[in-house]
């Protein structure tokens, strides 16, 4: 019978690998000498892509109050090979979170809510058998030290699309923290839903619609949305991974999006769309209103820890400081990352999961660039 096993399994795997011979390779050609900033930045970009053999890439970038690039490479779709346009739409993955952190603060600019407010004061029905729970805030929410574990199954099948998604996901949980808040860093994208369900409370309209009307319209994000159903076919792109069989490149069957997990992780947006908002985001840092809230994601938030702001990831780059965010779900990479002194922002959306250190190691490269022609400026 293990014979018969055997050789069935190696049938169907011969099988599996002739019907995979046609396989996607990634071969951008590079026109020209690379000697001006955009034509390195083309050399980097395909470079990789074909190193990694990425299907399609958006690259945005900003400098002061302009748009100095938002290009597309590859395509949106194995299958069609339809390109990838500025305008194409990449799920975001955490990159979301730089947007409900935006949004909470904009609750603080405005008085709704505090920083140092509990959220068992926000939310009284949430369902929990961990006291600790009690001591979670706003601010241990937004900078990972609730001692809230991480989501481990994200459930992107149930595509939920309810209005009440979030809300019946939040509430059906029994709270359990693994650490006491404040005690330590812990990333959770759990934390991020919460939050999402804390602006849903106190403005009393969905998640996705405030910030929909608050942040994305406000930023000129008037196609992106959290809602992956509200995007436009002809603009969406498709995820994909490799065989772990073949190594071939091939569609995943699901696109990453369920309506409970939108605060953590569903932001649908273009380069062109995130250009606009690291724009408006980086002259919100720039007012010298002294009550600036905004400003206070960008500053480390744990004692001890200096990579962690409200929402946002830091570190330096090049001696400068730099903030951010990376994005990462089945299907999709993502970067986006911002050097606020010199009013540089980037952005990278790639509709792969594998060999992830693509994201860096295209961004990283042209921000020093950027940083080159600052100084020549």
């Amino acid at each position: 019978m293990n014979r018969i096993l055997l050789a069935t399994f190696a049938a169907f795997v011969s099988l599996f690998l002739s019907c995979s011979s046609g396989t996607f390779k990634q071969d951008i050609k590079v026109s020209g000498s690379a000697t001006g900033f955009l034509e390195k930045v083309d050399s980097i970009v395909t470079n990789k892509m074909n190193q990694y053999n990425i299907p399609g890439l958006a690259i945005g970038i900003v400098r002061n109050d302009s748009i100095i690039l938002a290009k597309c490479y590859g395509v949106k779709n194995i299958e069609n090979n339809k390109p990838v346009t500025e305008n194409s739409i990449f799920h975001t993955a955490s990159i979301s979170k730089l947007f409900t952190a935006e949004a909470v603060m904009q609750l603080v600019a405005q008085k709704v809510i505090t920083l140092d407010d509990t959220l068992i004061d926000l939310v009284p029905e949430l369902n929990y058998s961990d006291k600790r729970v009690e001591d979670i805030t706003v601010k241990n929410l937004l900078n990972h030290t609730s001692g809230l574990p991480d989501i481990r199954n994200y459930h992107w099948n149930n595509n939920n699309q309810l209005d009440d998604s979030l809300k019946d996901f939040i509430l059906g949980l029994d709270l359990k923290l693994d650490t006491d808040p404040n005690a330590e860093y812990q990333y959770s994208n759990l934390a991020y839903d919460i939050l999402g369900y804390v602006i849903e409370k106190v403005s009393n309209t969905t998640f996705d619609d405030f910030l929909k009307e608050n942040v994305l319209n406000k930023s000129g994000m008037y196609t992106s949305d959290f809602r992956y159903f509200k995007i436009p076919d002809s603009l969406k792109t498709a995820p994909h991974t490799k065989s772990w069989i073949t190594k071939n490149v091939q569609l995943r069957d699901t696109y990453p999006y369920t309506r409970e997990h939108a605060p953590s992780s569903t932001l649908n947006s273009s380069a062109k769309e995130l250009n606009s908002w690291m724009l408006t985001f980086l002259k919100k840092i720039d007012s010298p209103d002294s009550q600036n809230v905004f400003n206070e994601m960008l500053s480390p938030s744990i004692e001890n820890q200096h990579h962690i702001g409200l929402g946002f990831q830091l570190y330096t780059f090049e001696t400068t400081k730099a903030v951010g965010h990376y994005g990462g779900d089945k299907g999709f990479r993502s970067f986006l990352m911002m050097i606020p002194d010199e009013k540089i922002g980037l952005i990278l959306l790639g509709n792969c999961d594998y060999e992830e250190d693509y994201r860096q190691e295209i961004i990283f490269p042209i921000a020093k660039l950027m940083l080159t022609k600052n100084k020549h400026h």
